[in-house]
């Protein structure tokens, strides 16, 4: 619920700015403070705490095998990116490479890091409270994989047992999918859409795309055909519609590869990174003005000791 009620908090904000997501951004200034927690010494940390307000980013990506076009880092490359250019427009501390993340359903595939439920909660617990014990005051989990949201939403709840003196937040602020084509995506710039309708997916051109305005060493879309793909929704599985069923991502993409990633191009790419930028220095924004949640909180959890 948190995070359908942020989204809404910035979808109107989002229609205006789509436009402007796809023209060559001003060159950032640069920053008498790095957003990255690791690059700050002890006395400027404490800067970096004023002058971020207390809000801190924890960029939560994935290493994954991610078809035959990018690195097992693709997520959590693009988690970082999109919150590094986020961050120095709308200064916010940077948590180091988080990398602990549910990819239990591709652990078939060789290179993929995949943890234990109880591990991956425990340390995402930890690393929250680090961060809040280190004086962050309000943290937002910056989302770079999709299977990471049950994790996220069962995390925000169990937070809400006891009071806390930080509020935690969650957000996906990647672009959305754009294959199939929805009525949202439609609507977006002509630069940011696919180059054929099927091309994006896991492995896709989308993602590879937007490492491409990053990371372009590390991409490689001529290898987009090596291997074997599957269309996004095209593999049906074998229960009824709505059932769960944990060999889903097994069956609807054997290579874990879906789309084509041989269209990818860093002008796409740098498009949809300015999009999420927006979308995240919006959410940023929000956030440091936001100062309700941490006395629902409080109130609820009041509440909860003593149930009316």
């Amino acid at each position: 619920m948190m995070v359908k009620a942020l989204d809404k908090l910035v979808a109107a904000a989002l229609l205006a700015i789509a436009p402007q997501a796809v023209m060559a951004a001003e060159p950032a200034p640069k920053l008498a403070l790095s957003p990255f927690w690791e690059e700050l010494t002890g006395p400027d940390f404490i800067k970096a705490l004023k002058a971020a307000d207390g809000l801190c980013i924890l960029p939560m990506g994935s290493v994954e095998k991610f078809g035959p076009s990018g690195p097992m880092g693709t997520n959590l490359i693009m988690a970082r990116a999109i919150a590094e250019q986020a961050a120095r427009r709308e200064y916010a501390i940077i948590f180091p490479a988080y990398y602990v993340a549910q990819t239990a359903d591709v652990a078939n595939h060789q290179g993929t890091i995949s943890y234990s439920a109880d591990l991956q909660f425990q340390m995402l617990r930890e690393t929250v409270s680090e961060m809040a014990r280190n004086g962050c005051r309000k943290i937002l989990l910056s989302n770079g994989h999709s299977s990471n949201m049950g994790l996220i939403q069962w995390f925000i709840q169990s937070n809400m047992a006891l009071p806390q003196p930080y509020q935690v937040y969650a957000a996906y602020p990647a672009s959305p999918r754009f294959s199939p084509p929805t009525p949202e995506t439609l609507k977006l710039p002509a630069v940011m859409q696919p180059s054929h309708p099927d091309a994006d997916g896991h492995g896709g051109e989308e993602r590879i795309a937007l490492l491409m305005a990053v990371r372009p060493d590390l991409m490689h879309p001529e290898r987009g055909h090596d291997e074997p793909a599957e269309k996004e929704g095209a593999v049906h599985l074998p229960v009824p519609h709505g059932v769960l069923i944990g060999t889903a991502r097994y069956i609807e993409a054997p290579t874990s590869y879906i789309g084509d990633a041989s269209g990818a191009t860093a002008k796409r790419g740098k498009a949809l990174l300015d999009y999420a930028t927006d979308r995240l220095v919006q959410i940023l924004q929000a956030l440091k003005a936001d100062q309700r949640s941490a006395k629902d909180l409080q109130d609820f959890a009041e509440q909860r000791r003593h149930p009316r």
